[in-house]
């Protein structure tokens, strides 16, 4: 008695896995991922020079930091999930490879990785 209860337990959580994985591939999902993406980059390019060199030396730098970080992660997170979302939809049909979303996110990093070390102030 207590296997079947395993058995369907199991058969649950593969279900929801997979409806899990149908949302994430649709279509739609992946569009507005990538739209939200590329509005979020703009938004971050709009608040460079809260980082730049007279961002940078305000006693108030620390909050434009803490408002750029902020952005610049969730522009991370959607760009990535857009990857992820379009890579399992071309897994499906064999959409084409989303270069826009890797552009934003490969651009993304780039500024991570100047914010990081410290290039922005300059």
């Amino acid at each position: 008695m207590d296997s079947g209860r395993k058995k369907s337990r199991a058969a649950e959580g593969g279900a929801a896995g997979r409806t899990y994985e149908r949302f994430i591939a649709r279509p739609m999902v992946g569009q507005v991922l990538t739209i939200l993406s590329g509005i979020s980059f703009l938004f971050l390019t709009m608040l460079l020079p809260l980082v730049g060199p007279c961002g940078s030396r305000v006693e108030y730098w620390k909050q434009n930091l803490a408002a750029f970080s902020g952005v610049l992660a969730l522009t991370l997170v959607l760009s990535g999930t857009a990857i992820v979302s379009k890579l399992e939809r071309r897994k499906i049909d064999g959409s084409p490879l989303p270069r826009f979303s890797i552009v934003i996110c490969g651009a993304s990093v780039l500024i991570l990785v100047a914010l990081a070390a410290g290039l922005l102030k300059i």
